[in-house]
């Protein structure tokens, strides 16, 4: 999936830290420091807390007592320690981990892969050795790694290019922005708009993006590969569809503030049902309203059924997963509401 030789070039600092921005949860933002807790569960027993990331404070030479490690606890203990994560570990179980994980840890095996066994061995034990908060553990899934390279084999061609670009709200610029290669079913060329900018000036390009982000994908074809997958957006729009409601991208998408072009037939597929489902939502509702409950509840089971019958007969594009990412996003966004 990605490259063991991928080339970055063209990087520039402001879009790739305005990226990670947008992909972190702002609470963390708020708090970037992070807590790594050693404890002995028999009896229940701080043995050691490191404070990691920005302003770190190393080691704290008296920590605060933890009482349990349940959700509401560690997220009142996290406050405590003015940090926006906590790791709490068993200190009976860091050996076993280590082996667990780093038998799988070898140079040649794709670094995607290497993080899903970490992922899978954190799970298995988690709330039985290891817990965070956010509860991210309870929610992950832990994939294997072939399902997750079908799927994007099957999704986005070889030799095609992928573009992202967020539009700062005032456009003045680029807020940020990535244009990847996929060849050979790996991701082996990432780059900014820096590498076109000289064929597309950034200012010009954000100043009036919905008529200019032509220009981009011609220039990406140029320069990397035809692209596959192109997205246009604005920053507030981005996080309207990030925080708002299930039919946001629907919403924005009639409403002409996002860009996807091109739009292969899977994503189409998707924007198409969640359009149909953003305009039928209102009336549904309504219709339900005056059908008894019975009725309501025979549809709501035929529509379940019907969802299920399409993942398990492979229409579904995530039918290969096991999992619906959409479906997870929905379970995770809450963390990136203010």
């Amino acid at each position: 999936m990605i490259s063991s030789e991928l080339e970055l070039s063209h990087l520039d600092a402001r879009h790739w830290r305005n990226g990670w921005r947008l992909l972190v949860p702002p609470r963390v933002l708020d708090a970037p420091a992070w807590a790594l807790v050693v404890v002995d569960r028999a009896p229940p027993n701080v043995i050691s807390v490191v404070i990691a990331g920005k302003d770190a404070r190393g080691r704290l030479t008296s920590p605060p007592p933890l009482h349990a490690a349940g959700p509401e606890t560690l997220a009142a203990y996290a406050k405590q320690l003015g940090v926006g994560s906590v790791i709490v570990i068993d200190q009976a179980l860091i050996a076993q981990l280590s082996t667990e994980i780093e038998g799988a840890l070898q140079f040649e095996i794709d670094g995607v892969a290497q993080a899903l066994h970490a992922l899978k061995a954190l799970k298995h034990h988690a709330g039985k050795g290891v817990w965070t908060e956010p509860p991210l553990l309870d929610v992950l899934p832990a994939p294997a790694y072939e399902p997750i390279q079908r799927t994007f084999d099957l999704l986005v061609p070889d030799r095609s290019a992928l573009l992202a670009y967020v539009i700062e709200d005032d456009r003045a610029r680029v807020h940020t922005s990535i244009i990847a290669t996929k060849e050979s079913g790996d991701i082996t060329r990432a780059a900014t708009h820096r590498a076109i900018a000289d064929l597309v000036p950034e200012a010009t390009l954000a100043r009036d993006w919905p008529q200019q982000y032509k220009r981009v994908l011609a220039a990406a074809e140029e320069r990397f590969a035809k692209p596959s997958i192109g997205l246009f957006l604005e920053r507030a729009t981005l996080m309207k569809i990030l925080t708002g409601p299930s039919d946001a991208l629907a919403r924005e998408l009639n409403a002409k503030r996002v860009v996807i072009d091109p739009a292969p037939a899977w994503l189409l597929g998707l924007l198409g049902g969640a359009a149909v489902a953003a305009m039928a939502g209102r009336a549904a509702s309504a219709l339900a309203a005056m059908l008894p409950q019975a009725t309501r509840e025979r549809a709501s089971a035929l529509a379940s059924r019907a969802q299920a019958v399409m993942k398990e007969s492979g229409a579904h594009p995530f039918a290969l997963l096991g999992f619906d990412p959409i479906e997870l996003w929905h379970r995770l966004k809450h963390h990136y509401r203010p």
